[in-house]
């Protein structure tokens, strides 16, 4: 009852400030020593008119809701009015604050850096992809996420910032999984006012439909589109079919082993202006080098030592990725995307084309001669060598 009472003291400033109208509340636990709490999310009815016959009522549900969640130990609530302006009120003591996304907060948030994903103009996205909170806020726990976020933006930006065009630009993200690498772009696109169009493609029906949700969630609906294919099956013209051209840039995010091979040379194949890979775990090489047979390496170890096995194949499988995307007509960057500290998947391939090359122009040979003497046939120079000899 005192609980009840101390909310009903909060109710008539609640009713003045939530009159126009509130996009979301949030009812939550008091956050735990580990950064966790429970939560309950229930949308609003956006901006409400003056006139709106169903204020009353929704104000009424609204605050009946709050009650209810208050009884369950939800006493953190947060009316979300705007993306800059919202209410906190904490139901064991009743006290409602009014909190502003102003600049001095901004800035905050972004710890003193002018990042390009702000908090008061992508809440969409970041709230999308996990690292907001829909009460508005970046807890401590996803403050590291939210930088290398933006981190991944500057340096994904070179891969469009010379493209010099009016026209859309063509995104193919290749083994697409949530596309949350692909709604970084996008969104860094619309802000800097480049139109995009984007493609993304998974074998799995359920990340198919998830992106399609998401991408609809962060209003990227009319710009975005997916479908569900083996990359292995796909021929460079089913990408933008009557739009033409290659793709300006390919998107291939933590594709699992061979599938990175897959998107690589997809994407080669397509001719795509530009490249961001960042592979995820390389165990076809490792697989291959505990089979070998021949002379021993110059240091046999490496081979012979199941961890430092694993390693050496997948520093060999990022490197021939490397040079095979230099003999096709790339170069080719290696750069630390992430902290090592964060995750060991932290390496970001960057590829631009430099000379346009036909299949039959692919200097493949050397580095089979290479592979030969390893002892190893990776994906990509299996897929490479099959569209070199179909075109000839």
């Amino acid at each position: 009852m005192a609980r009840q009472s101390k909310l009903a003291r909060a109710r008539p400033k609640l009713e003045r400030k939530l009159a126009g109208g509130w996009q979301r509340a949030v009812f939550a636990t008091p956050q735990r020593p580990d950064g966790s709490r429970d939560e309950r999310v229930v949308e609003g009815p956006g901006p409400l008119a003056d006139d709106d016959p169903r204020r009353a009522e929704l104000l009424a549900e609204l605050l009946a809701e709050s009650g209810e969640a208050a009884g369950e130990g939800l006493v953190k609530q947060t009316f979300v009015i705007d993306a800059r302006l919202r209410l906190e009120l904490d139901a064991r003591h009743g006290h409602v604050k009014q909190r502003v996304l102003d600049e001095q907060t901004v800035d905050k948030i972004m710890g003193g850096k002018d990042r390009p994903l702000r908090p008061d103009r992508s809440a969409a996205l970041l709230q999308a992809i996990g690292i907001m909170n829909a009460d508005g806020t970046i807890s401590a726990r996803n403050a590291k996420k939210y930088k290398q976020v933006n981190h991944l933006v500057e340096l994904c930006r070179p891969t469009w910032a010379e493209r010099g065009s009016d026209s859309a630009l063509k995104i193919v993200d290749l083994a697409c999984g949530n596309s949350y690498l692909s709604f970084v772009v996008l969104e860094a696109l619309r802000l800097e006012g480049q139109d995009a169009e984007l493609l993304g493609i998974d074998v799995r029906d359920d990340v198919i439909a998830t992106s399609r949700a998401r991408a609809e969630q962060i209003g990227f609906g009319d710009r975005a589109r997916f479908m569900s294919a083996k990359l292995e099956a796909l021929a460079p013209e089913q990408l933008f079919g009557e739009r033409g051209g290659p793709p300006d840039l390919a998107i291939s995010l933590h594709a699992c082993d061979t599938a990175t091979d897959a998107a690589l040379a997809l994407a080669i194949r397509a001719g795509a202006r530009s490249i961001l890979c960042v592979p995820c775990c390389q165990a076809e090489l490792a697989r291959q080098l505990a089979q070998r047979e021949g002379p021993a390496l110059l240091v046999p170890a490496a081979v012979e030592q199941g961890l430092l096995r694993r390693t050496f194949g997948e520093l060999l499988t990022d490197a021939l990725r490397v040079e095979l995307l230099e003999a096709c007509g790339y170069e080719v960057g290696v750069v630390e995307f992430v902290a090592s500290s964060h995750t060991p998947k932290n390496l970001l391939l960057r590829a631009k084309r430099s000379r346009e090359l036909e299949p039959k122009q692919w200097r493949l040979s050397p580095i089979r001669e290479r592979c030969a003497a390893l002892g190893v046939e990776p994906a990509l120079v299996r897929a490479l060598g099959s569209a070199q000899q179909e075109a000839s």
